[in-house]
């Protein structure tokens, strides 16, 4: 368990590389599997947090959050727990559809979405008021626990829903903010109220073998060599 007075701290983390991610594809509910590379992505962000050990892991259901959010629980003896409220944004018709064929054949409808995405979403599309209510159920799950040290794994849009849903970012503006194959970012309660201490922190990724010796919430490279 962790020490009293610690600071309640939650990981947002997407999942590894998938093949439709490589073929820039929207994915959205659709399962697809993650690519070795993709599994790579997720065994070194659990290296990294070896470190940190979580007391709860979320997870949307989909297999390539589920796979990523597994190889953190194996290092900690946990069991994630399935979310369906972490799952991606159902994007309709554009599944499995290229994004730049979209942007050819569609160019206005997709050109709309690009500019604000949660407010133009392709027609059948989950919509933003959808979206808000099902994660601000989520939001109220890792909250209404006693756990101070918390990993949610979901997926690109979900987490830019989330910087905005939990904590408190402009909606239309967050698409701006990148979120990369088994990236974190680090959410801090702070007087009740969530403060976004990192972002899109995927060192671990692309530091190969040195990756497990990062620090994760600031403390110095000193303690960690």
């Amino acid at each position: 368990m962790t020490q009293s007075g610690e600071p309640r701290r939650i990981i947002l983390a997407r999942h590894g590389q998938t093949e439709w991610n490589k073929e820039f594809r929207f994915q959205g509910k659709t399962n697809v599997q993650l690519t070795e590379t993709g599994k790579q992505q997720a065994h070194a962000l659990a290296s990294r947090l070896e470190s940190w050990p979580p007391e709860v892991i979320y997870t949307s259901p989909l297999d390539r959050a589920v796979y990523t959010a597994q190889s953190i629980a194996d290092r900690h003896n946990l069991k994630p727990i399935l979310l369906p409220e972490l799952q991606e944004i159902d994007f309709a018709s554009w599944e499995g559809q290229s994004i730049p064929m979209l942007d050819k054949e569609q160019h206005e409808t997709f050109a709309l979405w690009r500019a604000d995405p949660f407010f133009n979403p392709p027609a059948g599309a989950e919509s933003w008021e959808k979206l808000h209510t099902r994660l601000a159920r989520a939001v109220k799950i890792f909250l209404d626990g006693s756990f101070k040290r918390i990993v949610v794994v979901s997926h690109g849009g979900i987490m830019r829903a989330l910087y905005a849903v939990f904590v408190g970012l402009n909606p239309h503006k967050v698409w701006n903010m990148d979120v990369s194959n088994c990236a974190m970012s680090g959410v801090e309660m702070r007087y009740g109220r969530p403060c976004l201490v990192f972002a899109n922190d995927d060192l671990h990724v692309r530091a190969g073998s040195y990756g497990e010796k990062l620090p994760v919430w600031g403390e110095s490279y000193e303690l960690r060599s």
